[in-house]
């Protein structure tokens, strides 16, 4: 495995750290809010990278435009759907031709891949952590087809559970998975469990 450090190109130049593994397939991760000191180093975005790095994903972790050593500012969520499109696209030329991309965010950056989601090439499916759903609908998932994977944390005040679960009880897609730790919005000390989860449902790459 190599690990490096790399430029996206969206509409403005973002940093990210690729770990390659796979060429035959690929997560991108969006981390949560960049206006609550959200990044890409935080505990779950790394929790949801380890995950797929053990089943053999290439990996790709960035700081939406206005964080860290990313240019430009916070642009309400519309500019972040550019900046984790123009990721998912350098992921891809990471890839085969026919490599798969696994969609992946916490909270706001849940929000945010589901909907840049549908314009991904080659999309295998969402990995959403606190998708919260009293903040931001998720009307345009009732019509994606692809597998979708939900974590949920019990003492969540940010995404309550309650909404996640109502709202996964009405999710017509047979491929869907749901995960229920007992945690608060910030998954402090539970890492492990997400980790976990990605391995126990997630398809390892075939070498």
């Amino acid at each position: 495995m190599s690990t490096k450090r790399v430029s996206i190109e969206s509409d403005y130049t973002l940093e990210g750290v690729l770990q390659a593994k796979s060429k035959d397939a690929g997560v991108v991760i969006c981390h949560p809010h960049p206006l609550y000191g959200g990044n890409m180093h935080n505990n779950v975005v790394g929790a949801i990278e380890e995950g797929f790095s053990r089943q053999g994903y290439t990996t790709l972790i960035f700081n939406f435009r206005g964080v860290g050593g990313s240019k430009g500012e916070y642009d309400e969520g519309e500019g972040e759907v550019r900046d984790a499109l123009a990721a998912a696209e350098h992921l891809r030329q990471h890839l085969n031709p026919d490599g798969r991309i696994m969609c992946a965010g916490y909270s706001f950056g849940a929000w945010v891949i589901s909907k840049a989601a549908p314009a991904v090439q080659g999309l295998d499916g969402l990995f959403l952590v606190s998708y919260p759903f009293l903040i931001y609908k998720g009307d345009h998932l009732k019509t994606f087809s692809k597998k979708i994977y939900f974590i949920g944390g019990t003492y969540d005040d940010i995404a309550p559970l309650d909404d996640l679960l109502e709202f996964y009880k009405h999710l017509t897609i047979t491929d869907k998975y749901l995960k229920v730790i007992p945690t608060s919005h910030f998954y402090s000390g539970k890492e492990g469990e997400i980790t976990d989860f990605i391995t126990e449902s997630i398809e390892p790459v075939r070498k």
